[in-house]
């Protein structure tokens, strides 16, 4: 993608923030933008201005929003305000240095800029229906089985109709007399057809692909579809049962499998087993400790059989639909053993409201989000006045031709030669945009994409292939020309990025000059220890190894080895030998009046092991008493983690001195006096 006067987005797209975030300010009248002057409230003299609609927008973002922000005092527009005059200052800084020049910045801003920029590349109106018909469904379920014919996706047009026509003539015989399960059987290319004759047990909204879901529940109860296009082939779905959602079930099995390795070595030993078992549950047997005991699932057996809320196989998904909260199932077989079905929780049909933003996120993890992107795709199109150049496209196809690359092509493995496309390589394929926005992508551009996304076909000419191709090419450059677009179009999305943009450099330079150099460097953390000693002072301390593990016996047997004798590298080896999280030992200094578990220490002598102790959170410890330290100054080493914190203050405090001198600020009192007015 090509746009003549700059070559530079990610430049475009700053320059862009810098204006319409601090020159001017957009304001939606009878569908217009009008262009209102804005009022500076900052003034960093030869650097920036702030206006008093950017800081008033970035307080109430921060401050509970528009309604709250009116209702606050002066004081707290004031306290913010020298808060905001100190960020800019760090950002100006940053800036200064170049931060916002680096190859590490920029890609750390695309990353975001990216992720920002997902929500707004989806077309809302669509995306607030698919949410509202995904809660709807998921009132209801359905019970169905289905024909499958397989189709791939990128079968030809006629291989795709012999398909289609196939499905349709199977329905034609099914509605004619034939029944469905032994179609199924025959003719249903998904594998377990030939079993389950096609059923497909219960599911609700999420628990089949878009295509499928919207087939089963347009058809009526009792009724046939019509041939359902997915990407696995043809479906014809014949829906059996519909009843109304009791919520989303939590369930959990017992199962007794049949085999060698099993304790039940056939099927009636298992039926036998299963049927003992059952009857000890409907005795008030706990159901749990079954599971523990007798179920042959490793996976869930010390679980409590939890198989979770997702869909089960077909059988259990119907007697799982029977049970209520409690109740478990008499003994069923599947292809996988002998269960008993149990259910755990009943979560209740939540409302709209309390459903709306995790329906929004499974949304967006699902193919039908491609149904919002294809609508806002559409309308850029239409509204960007979007072209194809089909004379060049054709060029570039009797191009392939000539070079007789037919099977190289469509296969997605041919690479472009510039000395052969030279004539071709910069020929416009598309174009979008007007005047200053226009963009166009050329053949190399559209060459590049080819080469970059290693997508196949088959049984296709050069000119289906390329128009397959070029169908993706111009969705990508289509979407990226919509984001180059948004920071212009969404104050919400351009102020987001600039807080990203800032917070970025922000982090990054106050980590060079305060965090990072308050840890590395030890000649200027010392000057400030010694400086400031009387900063580090202590009562009467106690000096400790600390023996610290999730289980007592570790550390009952941690009290055998101290008093053996062993040391601690042999306490170790030996507790830690089948993992390192066995056993936890550091030496710790602690304060007498901090802790009520540590002043019994202090009556106590050099070389006193306390017992096992609770630490809290399952945890347990045991102290080695090693020295009573008299009140008085800290070493050095032992203030150090005090003396870090305290050197980073000092460090801010001193850039912030010099950056008061740098960045010298105007402040328009008129208007910081009249703040959302």
């Amino acid at each position: 993608m090509k746009k003549p006067k700059s070559s530079n987005l990610f430049f475009a797209v700053v320059v862009t923030l810098f204006v319409l975030g601090c020159k001017t300010k957009d304001k939606l009248s009878g569908g217009k933008v009008q262009i209102e002057k804005q009022v500076p409230l900052l003034v960093f003299p030869g650097h920036d201005t702030v206006y008093q609609d950017e800081f008033e927008y970035v307080y109430q973002k921060n401050n509970g929003g528009w309604d709250a922000a009116k209702e606050h005092t002066q004081s707290q527009y004031q306290e913010y305000l020298d808060l905001y005059i100190n960020f800019k200052r760090k950002v100006l800084d940053a800036e200064a240095n170049g931060l916002h020049e680096t190859k590490a910045f920029k890609t750390e801003f695309e990353g975001y800029r990216k992720q920002l920029a997902q929500p707004y590349l989806v077309d809302k109106t669509v995306q607030q229906e698919l949410i509202i018909e995904a809660y709807e469904r998921g009132q209801e379920v359905i019970n169905a089985a289905h024909i499958l014919l397989m189709c791939s996706p990128e079968a030809t047009p006629a291989d795709t109709l012999k398909v289609y026509n196939r499905a349709f003539g199977l329905r034609d015989s099914i509605l004619n007399g034939a029944d469905f399960g032994s179609i199924a059987a025959k003719y249903s290319e998904d594998p377990s057809a030939k079993s389950n004759k096609g059923d497909l047990g219960y599911f609700t909204v999420f628990d089949m692909v878009y295509p499928f879901e919207s087939g089963a529940y347009d058809t009526e109860e009792g009724e046939i579809s019509m041939p359902i296009r997915s990407g696995y082939g043809y479906h014809l779905i014949k829906v059996k049962d519909r009843m109304k959602s009791t919520g989303r079930k939590t369930a959990a099995h017992l199962i007794i499998r049949v085999g060698p390795q099993y304790s039940a070595k056939t099927e009636e030993e298992a039926k036998n087993r299963i049927q003992e078992i059952y009857n000890e549950l409907k005795g008030g047997a706990d159901w749990r400790e079954m599971v523990r005991k007798y179920s042959d699932d490793p996976n869930t057996n010390q679980k409590g059989g939890t198989l979770g809320q997702g869909r089960l196989i077909p059988e259990m998904e119907n007697v799982k639909r029977n049970l209520g909260k409690g109740e478990f199932s008499e003994p069923f077989e599947t292809s996988f053993g002998h269960h008993i079905l149990s259910i755990i929780e009943i979560e209740p049909i939540k409302t709209f409201k309390e459903s709306e933003a995790e329906i929004k996120s499974r949304i967006a993890r699902d193919a039908r989000s491609t149904l919002s992107q294809e609508r806002l795709i559409a309308r850029v199109k239409r509204e960007n006045g979007f072209s194809i150049n089909q004379e060049n496209i054709d060029k570039f196809n009797q191009f392939l031709e000539a070079q007789k690359v037919t099977p190289q092509y469509i296969k997605g493995l041919w690479r472009p030669v510039d000395s052969l496309m030279i004539d071709l390589k910069d020929l416009p394929i598309y174009s979008i945009g007007t005047g200053e926005e226009k963009i166009q992508g050329t053949v190399m551009d559209f060459a590049g994409y080819y080469v970059a996304a290693r997508k196949g076909l088959e049984g296709v000419t050069i000119r289906q292939a390329t128009d397959r191709f070029v169908e993706g090419y111009f969705e990508k450059e289509v979407l990226a020309f919509e984001e180059s677009q948004l920071s212009k179009k969404y104050r919400d999305y351009r102020e987001l990025l600039k807080e990203y943009r800032d917070g970025i450099l922000l982090f990054t330079l106050t980590e060079d000059k305060v965090w990072r150099k308050a840890v590395e460097d030890t000649t200027g953390l010392k000057e400030y220890y010694n400086s400031h000693k009387d900063d580090f002072r202590a009562g009467e301390r106690v000096k400790v190894d600390e023996y610290i593990s999730d289980t007592q016996s570790t550390l009952s047997r941690v009290l055998e080895m101290l008093k053996a004798g062993r040391t601690e590298e042999d306490i170790t080896k030996e507790l830690n030998a089948s993992s390192s999280l066995n056993l936890t030992i550091r030496t710790q200094m602690y304060e007498k009046g901090k802790s009520e578990a540590i002043d019994p220490l202090f009556a106590q002598e050099p070389g006193y092991t306390s017992e096992v102790t609770n630490y809290g959170n399952n945890r347990f410890r045991i102290f080695v008493l090693k020295e009573l330290v008299p009140a008085g100054l800290k070493s050095f080493e032992d203030a150090k983690s005090e003396a870090i914190t305290q050197y980073q203050s000092h460090l801010e405090d001193t850039w912030m001195k010099e950056l008061e001198t740098r960045y010298p600020v105007i402040v328009k009192k008129d208007i910081a006096n009249n703040l959302f007015k």
